[in-house]
């Protein structure tokens, strides 16, 4: 991945031909009623702006887009950075299916979305003429979205990898590739994927995964928005999330001050009692606070140690990126 494209401000589309020969498509003309979009029988491609409106809101990702320059803040700046199906299931995700690019790709806790493959972007006949330069309607939207596809379809060639992640693309509960492909098919067309390169997509897939707990802490700075996209629609599922951490410093914090009440009663007591007993009792309350405090601050100092890191790792591949080629 060269340095060209993180320097890019809007992407343009070279794209001259689909990114795959027609003997390679998985959708022909035969397969979708006649002047209709592949896929959805109800939207005319003679309808040119509703044509568009439609592939606007199911490729351009706007919010992705819009801050893609700090994307390097949340996720590793590798178009690569994409597991596979099966390594998506040994991380305990689960694939949540989301028709919104907004949300393709991006994971939180034990869940990843993921945008099926709309039978439109597997026609030949489809990219040729609306998405391709040259194309009817060529302009700086078709080349927009013309980026954008190729990013997408490309992340499927990280997706899929085996046959094992094409049985799970084609499990009926997720249905990410459309039914009846092979998978001898469908390696055939993901193999003409491999020439797609950083200079030929949107922005937002310079990027693979992207974390959502991260969108949603930058959103406010970055979007002006409150978070990127809920997960939480219960109140009781929303603040239970906070439960465990303000348990843990209310637990801290009353072990430290009973610790602190007992070395003062101790010391109070000293006079009236036998040293030894109320010199082990301090003794042992300060241990408690010591240890305790300890406890505290070091996992503090690990969590700033962690987040220092990986702003460490963020920069110096950031800069190799930006580093002129020779």
């Amino acid at each position: 991945m060269g340095a060209a494209p993180h320097l890019r401000p809007e992407p343009v589309s070279l794209t001259r031909a689909p990114p795959f020969p027609p003997e390679h498509a998985l959708v022909t003309g035969e397969s979708t009623p006649a002047g209709t979009l592949p896929g959805y029988p109800h939207l005319s491609l003679g309808d040119r702006p509703q044509l568009w409106a439609f592939l606007n809101s199911e490729l351009w990702a706007t919010d992705l887009e819009a801050i893609a320059p700090r994307l390097w803040w949340m996720s590793k700046p590798d178009s690569a950075n994409i597991s596979p199906l099966h390594r998506q299931i040994i991380k305990r995700r689960a694939i949540v299916i989301t028709e919104d690019p907004r949300l393709h790709l991006v994971w939180i806790d034990n869940r990843i979305f993921i945008k099926p493959l709309p039978r439109y972007l597997l026609s030949h006949s489809f990219w040729l003429r609306h998405l391709c330069a040259g194309a009817e309607n060529d302009d700086d939207r078709r080349a927009r979205l013309a980026c954008a596809a190729l990013g997408y379809l490309r992340s499927f060639r990280y997706l899929i990898r085996y046959e094992s992640d094409f049985r799970i693309a084609q499990d009926p509960n997720h249905c990410l590739v459309p039914a009846g492909v092979s998978w001898l098919q469908f390696s055939r067309f993901t193999s003409d994927l491999a020439s797609i390169v950083d200079d030929d997509v949107s922005p937002r897939y310079y990027f693979g995964e992207i974390r959502l707990t991260r969108l949603n802490f930058y959103a406010p700075f970055l979007l002006g928005k409150s978070d990127y996209q809920r997960v939480e629609y219960q109140y009781a599922s929303y603040f239970a999330r906070s439960y465990a951490p303000l348990l843990f410093v209310i637990g801290v914090t009353s072990v430290i001050l009973a610790a602190l009440q007992v070395a003062v009663a101790v010391d109070q007591d000293q006079v009236k009692s036998g040293r030894v007993m109320a010199s082990l009792g301090l003794w042992l309350s300060v241990t408690v606070m010591v240890v305790f405090c300890s406890l505290f601050f070091g996992l503090a100092i690990l969590l700033v140690y962690k987040i220092a890191k990986e702003w460490h790792y963020a920069i110096r591949h950031r800069r190799r990126l930006l580093r002129p080629v020779p």
